[in-house]
């Protein structure tokens, strides 16, 4: 007996199929999806793989076989749809079919028979703490992690790189600096810290509500397309608070009883226990959760329970869309506008490309839910290719849309206000206080104030390695000032900042972040208790479902934060809802700068009114009149839409033409320059010749948004073609043509900055 192997991780060079021979003693427990230890190489070194075929006989040299060392489990890892997804994945994203194996068989699976675990502690408490007094550390995941060891305590690695998302390297340098010890010890000792809750809590979570007409036909259509089994994909449009989560929750329940899987993406963002609770509290036991935070051994037991069938509906973020569900009918995306569900390094996968990959081998149906859809999404729907699904109405019929009204920050300013809370806004706020109900404010920026600007030339302060500003945060410890790029990390005390530009070292404040508007709440409404969220307040364990709780439980008035606080929360007692800065939001180079702020303003505004107190929602603007505001204030997505696909067309961007981002980059500036003017020779010249119905526009070189990162500069070109398989073809014939090592380049076939 053969079998055909791939290997798990292969780079370019490796990605082969390699034939092995079954030993006579291992060949009753061999499996198509079996993951196993092999030979490979010169050396025979141990390599990790899948077994994706078996054949009786080799035809070729049997002594250049080798025959297969071990099982890390004979029990496949891999379904026969996932296998069948390999090649297509790595066709469709210009990755290596190990890159796809490492995706779909997590680490906690291959090292599950190696109980170890690598746990990290500090060496002593009071030297961390006279290291980040002194501010000697210029590293802000150095101090990063030096704070969550002395407010937690122990823990794995992974948990620890997971929650700061730090590198082991930079958790290597702080052993190196003698600050920290790293320890092998068995994976019985693994803290749990972001546990899946075994009890929902009864009441709101388990209580099943009367659906609507438009609930029920919603339902009534995407079961009937279940059960026909051919790959339909619905677009569930519902404004916020319509009950799509209902729809959602009958339909699985309904796909579980019938012997049926489901996977249920929601954002990494939105996975907060509160909707957990809502799931498990409809769904039971049934239900795996797969989070970035939870330790190996809880991962492999969820993973475990998903492959064999005990768990049916797998909630988690874009990576569940690889779960080995058995006999999937459904993949739900909710909220499937968010940009989180692409993936933003090797392999740049979407998720919502790979359910409907998916879906077309298994014939399950895929249901996208939004109430502010993608531009594309919608596109589709209205092409369609999609079936749209509408829900105009929200569920409760006591609740209402919030009025939304918009505020002239130019006016205010005038009027002495400053430029945080408008007047209107702190009258709206007071009349809540004074009702017992609660306050949200959204403002998309962590830390203290933007940045410091020079008062002698002007310019921000810069990061030493990287093109970008760096931003005011507030030092939780001491209560001094420090300077942090959101790039690299790397971390100055404001005192001793100086302009790149001039050497200056006077500087003043520009803009504010959610720290600076906390502690401006404080003395402005002093009685009310403010929490706030952001990824600096929830970088601690449990931080998040600290602060959801309490805000929940009313032990808190104001709740302020970044895009975190905009989905998928639910707090009845919520009736003002305040969006601070938000032409902020349209200050991107990106095409989609201005879908994603009406996504954003609609999805912060749809927190407000979910309760029977009508709500008000306050946009503060230096620019009211923008179209886009005026379409947020009237929650008018379709005139947005159209808005923004007039647009589209006349520039040929997406949905009409495929973007493609080919990023060069070298950390000498002269030889990357040289480099990139070669690379656009060459794509000119190849371009030129092909068939026109490719439809091929080439830009750049050109400097990168941010040109230089972690000492790093950066070319991009951008291609346009007609689809993204004529864009591939170009990747491709790159990756043939140019050695890595002297052109290194990164790809992506849907870039969402371009």
């Amino acid at each position: 007996m053969y079998c055909s192997v791939i290997l798990r991780g292969a780079v370019r060079q490796t990605d082969n199929l390699y034939t092995y021979r079954v030993p006579e003693e291992l060949r009753t427990e061999t499996f198509v999806g079996s993951l196993v230890n092999v030979p490979f190489g010169k050396g025979d070194s141990q390599r990790c793989g899948v077994i994706v075929d078996i054949k009786d006989s080799f035809e070729g040299d049997e002594g250049s076989v080798k025959d297969i060392a071990s099982f890390i489990s004979s029990k496949p890892v891999l379904n026969s749809d996932q296998i069948a997804l390999i090649d297509k994945i790595s066709d469709r994203f210009n990755c290596t079919k190990g890159d796809v194996v490492e995706l779909m068989v997590p680490s906690c699976v291959v090292n599950h028979k190696n109980p170890l675990e690598v746990f990290v502690e500090l060496v002593s408490e009071e030297t961390a703490k006279d290291v980040l007094d002194s501010e000697i550390l210029r590293s802000a995941a150095h101090i990063n992690i030096l704070e969550y060891l002395l407010e937690g305590g122990k823990c794995t690695r992974k948990e620890l790189m997971a929650s700061l998302s730090c590198s082991a390297a930079q958790v290597k340098a702080l052993e190196d600096k003698g600050l920290i010890r790293l320890l092998k010890e068995s994976s019985d000792c693994e803290i749990p810290r972001m546990a899946i809750p075994d009890e929902v809590p009864e009441g709101k979570f388990t209580e099943e509500y009367d659906l609507s007409d438009e609930q029920q036909t919603a339902v009534d259509e995407i079961l009937k397309g279940i059960d026909e089994k051919k790959d339909n994909t619905y677009l569930l449009f519902g404004i916020t608070g319509s009950g799509k989560t209902e729809v959602y929750l009958n339909i699985a329940k309904k796909v579980i009883s019938e012997g049926g899987s489901v996977i249920y993406m929601v954002p990494e963002i939105s996975l907060t226990p509160q909707t957990i609770n809502w799931i498990k509290g409809r769904l039971g036991d049934s239900v795996a959760v797969l989070h970035s935070r939870l330790t190996d051994k809880q991962r492999y037991e969820q993973w475990n329970n998903i492959r064999t069938g005990k768990a049916r509906v797998i909630v988690g973020p874009r990576s569940g869309v690889f779960a080995p569900a058995v006999n999937l009918r459904l993949i739900i995306l909710d909220e499937e506008h968010d940009g989180s569900y692409k993936a933003e390094s090797h392999p740049r996968y979407s998720a919502r490309d790979i359910a409907r990959m998916r879906a077309k081998i298994t014939g399950c149906s895929v249901v996208l839910g939004s109430a502010t859809p993608s531009i594309e999404s919608f596109y589709a729907a209205q092409a369609g290719a999609y079936k749209m699904l509408e829900l105009k109405c929200r569920a409760r019929s006591e609740a209402t849309l919030p009025e939304i009204i918009p505020v002239d920050m130019k006016e205010q300013i005038k009027l002495g206000s400053g430029d945080m809370l408008s007047v209107p806004l702190r009258q709206a706020m007071s009349v809540a206080f004074s009702n017992n109900k609660q306050v949200i404010l959204l403002l998309n920026r962590r830390g203290f104030s933007r940045t410091l600007v020079c008062e002698d030339c002007g310019e921000p302060v810069t990061c030493k390695n990287c093109s970008v500003a760096m931003t005011l945060h507030n030092n939780r410890r001491n209560g001094t000032q420090s300077l942090i790029c959101h790039y690299c990390g790397y971390t100055v005390p404001a005192y001793e900042a100086r302009c790149s530009f001039c050497n200056s070292n006077h500087f003043t404040k520009a803009g504010f972040g959610t720290q600076q508007l906390e502690e401006f709440l404080h003395a402005t409404f002093p009685h009310e208790k403010v929490l706030r969220m952001d990824q600096d307040s929830t970088m601690t364990p449990g931080a998040h479902k600290e602060i959801i709780e309490k805000f929940a439980n009313k032990e808190a008035s104001i709740l302020i934060g970044t895009q975190m606080i905009a989905k998928g929360l639910d707090f009845p007692d919520v009736t003002v809802v305040g969006v601070l800065g938000a032409d902020l939001m349209l200050a991107s180079s990106s095409f989609k700068a201005s879908e994603r702020a009406f996504q954003l303003i609609t999805q912060a505004a749809g927190r407000a009114g979910r309760g029977d107190t009508p709500g008000k929602v306050f946009i503060q603007s230096f620019r009211p009149e923008q179209p886009l505001f005026k379409f947020a204030c009237t929650q008018n997505y379709r005139a947005f839409y159209e808005q923004e696909i007039e647009y589209r067309q006349k520039l040929k961007l997406p949905p009409y033409k495929a973007l493609g981002e080919i990023v060069l980059s070298l950390p000498d500036e002269d030889l990357l320059i040289r480099r990139a003017n070669e690379l656009a020779r060459y794509l000119n010249d190849f371009l030129g010749f092909q068939d026109k119905r490719y439809q091929f526009e080439i830009y750049g070189p050109m400097p990168c948004v941010i040109y230089e990162l972690r000492g790093r500069y950066r070319m991009s070109f951008v291609i346009k073609a007609v689809n993204k398989s004529a864009i591939n073809g170009v990747f491709k014939r790159l990756i043939e043509d140019f050695d890595h090592t002297k052109y290194p380049m990164s790809f992506d076939n849907d870039p969402q900055d371009g």
